[in-house]
């Protein structure tokens, strides 16, 4: 069974809401177990034990969620393996897995997107589709008010549908 992981941050909800999107179109995949974890709680043991992972945030200011940036800064060396004595330096654990990223913006959420995909880098992470960018409708430019769109979290249910069935039949 394949294992999919989804860290997430959300303070006002849309985020959250995208979440339960992509994770209901996962759920079809019944070879594919789904584990959500809020990036105050997510450890490098979970990401370690992931066949493939999702990242969600919020943009804000456009950048990621702060929460999402300390889960990487403090699991970051325990998902690298010290290769020196073999005169390698250090190389990702998490090198070749498959990643997307779910981004609830108020503005237009590219530098949100752009944040986690430059800081995953390290690890070596395989981006298998774009990402899918939530614009709020109905608040102002830039708040978290506002709610995200159904064409949205219907993005999100096949996204969610897509990654786990990629991972069940190991095309991902």
């Amino acid at each position: 069974m394949a294992n999919l992981l989804v860290i997430h941050h959300s303070a006002s909800g849309g985020t959250r809401a995208l979440v339960a999107a992509f994770v209901e179109g996962a759920h079809s995949a019944e070879s594919t177990r789904v584990l959500t974890r809020s990036a105050d709680v997510a450890t490098a043991t979970d990401l370690l034990s992931a066949d493939g992972v999702v990242f969600a945030s919020p943009e804000n200011f456009g950048y990621m969620a702060g929460s999402l940036k300390a889960f990487v800064d403090r699991s970051f060396y325990q998902c690298m393996a010290d290769t020196t004595s073999h005169g390698g330096g250090t190389h990702s654990k998490l090198a070749g897995r498959p990643y997307s990223v779910l981004i609830c913006a108020g503005n237009d959420g590219t530098g949100a997107m752009y944040s986690i995909d430059r800081i995953v880098t390290g690890w070596r992470l395989r981006k298998v589709h774009p990402g899918l960018i939530a614009r709020r409708v109905g608040g102002e430019a830039g708040s978290s008010r506002g709610t995200v769109s159904e064409t949205d979290l219907q993005a999100a249910r096949e996204l969610g549908q897509l990654f786990a069935e990629g991972l069940a039949i190991g095309v991902l």
